[in-house]
């Protein structure tokens, strides 16, 4: 059976996963892209949903209700992706051993 090993990742300032946006006066700076883009996606979904819902209480064609509740399932369907990508690291064993050995050459 394999060795699991439990490893802690700290998030630090100004990592590539960090976005800052600088305006002239002010900076907006999320210290996740990952949060960001989870945010976005569940605001998409419940817009989708809210409109899905208009279109089947008015006299808007079904179809378009239709649309809307697909695009909000495809919306919830992402975001447990985006869990995923967000919380699994790959590191590669093999390149970093290499690299220890020729910083000691």
């Amino acid at each position: 059976m394999p060795k699991i090993e439990r490893n802690t990742h700290e998030i630090e300032i100004g990592k590539e996963e960090d976005i800052e946006i600088k305006g002239q006066r002010f900076r907006l700076y999320v210290q996740n892209r990952y949060t960001l883009i989870s945010l976005a996606v569940d605001l998409l979904t419940g817009i989708f949903y809210i409109f899905g819902s208009l279109a089947t209480l008015t006299k808007i064609p079904d179809r378009y209700g239709t649309y809307c509740y697909l695009a909000g399932a495809v919306f919830l369907t992402l975001r447990p992706i985006l869990r995923i990508v967000r919380n699994i690291f790959i590191y590669d064993d093999k390149k970093a051993k290499d690299k220890e050995r020729r910083s000691k050459q």
